[in-house]
């Protein structure tokens, strides 16, 4: 049975056996006779104290009496006295790189690799950048200033911030150096016996105020300078926490409001889906928000503290509503992977000599009309009567009639998530026409959709087939889009208030007038008797049905449908 003693090192209990304890004792009243004389001697062997109860801790383990293999390996970390004893003599420890790792030269000659760690001792937010720069052997100003640059420059050029996420992401996965051992460890250091006495030696001569060197004044400047930009990027950082915030609060009132917000839920299929969406971009929106404007202020002053439990919950609740809002955002995208058009086509007699086409710049409510326009800044959408309306392209396609009757053809277009779906959005269109007694066909500007449909990216084409001898007058039409059906092209041209007729195989403005840029010259139609005349810069065209008259620059030809004379004027 071993005799054992219960000492108090560095502010914890150890049992000791007894061998153990008188060398320790030993070693201890060594390095106390080897600071005879030293100013802060007590400082330093308290440092000693709490090292060995350090080093006592991770060497014990399981075990819970120190013996004296326990003592001979504290000594041997730490050294003896003595072998020190000449330090001042020998030449100075030295810093360098190996294999992209930093080590320091202790000064027993043990090369020490340094750990990455956060420095709490020196700090601004959470001792990041102080940590790195001990890392990385440089002046803590030196990392601060060059993260405030890239931050900056990571703002102008990609107008995100990813130096902050890094800076959180580093905070989060690094260790603080909270014991001695961490904290040699940090700097590079062994932890033995001489590197506590030239830390404390060094310690005391700053607290005389031993003049500074060069690089040390340059450090507080730049410190100083860091501090006022540090300022200034926390009442950035929490503008934008409060714009956020702002901007929030706008998606609660458009969401219940009669606002473009309310179309969001002709887009879910369950009303679920249309409050959870919302939900989620509340949460992320807010969770940002909070987390820059807790950042700013804690970049402002450092009495602000940071709850690390708040802010670890909190960018886990805006993961996890991230990846339900993408989850979210795919189902709802499956409803859009197929689309279907079909037409609906229908016949009208005119006697009249002229198609009137034209929009209808009113909607009929009740007993009254009420002209309105839908903004194409929200996608032509409205909510209005309960129903969901679409701004349509006031566009008409323009095919001919295979006989004397106008046809009008509406392409009604959908998306679902498959064939099926699709064409059942397609059939819930609501779309109106009318074609009056004076031949004039009008058309509604809009599509509407009833209560139950869901917007599926719905749309109408209109087509109107007019017969060759007809006159298109076209009132308030954008675009009157005609059909070549022989060389299967399509051309644009101006409806608003023009009349148009089908010479030659080709629908001619009556009442247009182009400006030629190049030589101000104008091109004309219009009708004689029953001939249709068009005037270019090209020459002159005169076409009666089968007679025609054509005057080009170097030749006239003249024809009948039967017989051709074509005369040359080139004086060849």
């Amino acid at each position: 049975m071993d005799k054992t003693i219960s000492i108090s090192l560095g502010g914890f209990s150890f049992i000791v056996d007894d061998r153990a304890f008188f060398k320790l004792k030993n070693y201890l009243d060594d390095i106390r006779r080897s600071l005879h004389g030293m100013e802060g001697t007590e400082d330093i062997i308290s440092d000693v104290e709490i090292r060995i109860a350090e080093l006592f801790k991770e060497k014990l383990g399981v075990r819970e009496v120190v013996n004296e293999m326990d003592v001979d390996h504290i000594i041997g970390v730490m050294g003896k006295p003595e072998q020190y004893i000449d330090e001042d003599n020998e030449e100075t420890p030295t810093s360098y790189s190996s294999s992209g790792s930093s080590y320091k030269q202790s000064g027993s000659g043990e090369k020490v690799k340094r750990k990455l760690y956060r420095d709490p001792n020196d700090k601004i937010i959470a001792g990041v950048l102080s940590g790195l720069a001990h890392y990385l052997g440089v002046e803590t100003w030196v990392t601060r200033v060059l993260w405030i640059v890239l931050f900056f420059s990571d703002v102008f050029i990609s107008g995100a911030s990813l130096t902050i996420i890094s800076y959180i992401v580093l905070w989060i996965i690094l260790p603080k150096a909270e014991t001695a051992t961490q904290k040699y460890e940090m700097y590079g250091q062994a932890g033995d016996f001489e590197t506590i006495k030239k830390n404390a030696s060094q310690a005391a001569t700053e607290m005389k105020g031993v003049a500074r060197d060069a690089s040390g004044t340059l450090g507080k400047i730049f410190h100083v300078l860091g501090k006022i930009i540090l300022f200034f990027l926390g009442i950035m950082l929490i503008c934008t926490g409060i714009g956020l915030i702002i901007g929030a609060i706008a998606l609660l009132i458009t969401s219940s409001a009669e606002l473009p917000m309310q179309v969001f839920g002709y887009i879910v299929d369950y009303d679920w889906q249309d409050w959870g969406a919302k939900a989620l971009m509340l949460i992320l929106m807010i969770i940002p928000a909070l987390l820059l404007i807790i950042l700013g202020a804690r970049l402002i002053s450092n009495r602000i503290k940071v709850n690390k439990t708040f802010v670890w919950s909190s960018m886990a609740l805006w993961f996890i509503a991230l990846i339900a809002a993408s989850i979210l955002g795919v189902s709802l995208a499956k409803n859009f992977t197929r689309d279907i058009e079909f037409a609906d086509k229908k016949s009208f007699s005119i006697t009249q000599d002229t198609l009137v086409i034209s929009f209808e710049e009113y909607k009929n409510v009740g007993k009254r009309k009420i002209k309105w326009g839908i903004n194409d800044d929200m996608g032509g959408f409205v909510q209005f009567d309960g129903k969901l309306h679409r701004k349509i392209y006031d566009d008409v396609e323009i095919k001919t009639s295979p006989n004397d009757l106008v046809y009008v053809e509406i392409m009604n277009y959908s998306k679902g998530s498959n064939m099926d779906n699709a064409r059942e959005n397609a059939e819930m269109i609501q779309y109106n026409y009318t074609m009056n007694a004076n031949g004039e066909l009008v058309f509604d500007n809009y599509l509407s959709l009833p209560d139950n449909a869901k917007f599926r990216d719905q749309l109408v084409t209109l087509i109107v087939y007019v017969p060759k001898g007809k006159t298109i007058h076209s009132k308030n039409v954008d675009d009157l889009i005609f059909h070549d059906e022989l060389e299967n092209d399509r051309d644009y041209k101006d409806g608003t208030n023009k009349f148009y007729k089908f010479v030659d195989n080709q629908y001619i403005c009556q009442n247009c007038v182009e400006d030629f840029s190049d030589d101000e010259n104008i091109e004309t139609h219009f009708d004689a008797d029953s001939a249709g005349v068009s005037v270019s810069k090209d020459g002159v065209k005169i076409i009666d049905g089968k007679d025609k008259v054509i005057i080009e620059k170097n030749k006239i030809n003249i024809s009948d449908g039967t017989d051709s004379i074509n005369i040359n004027i080139s004086g060849n």
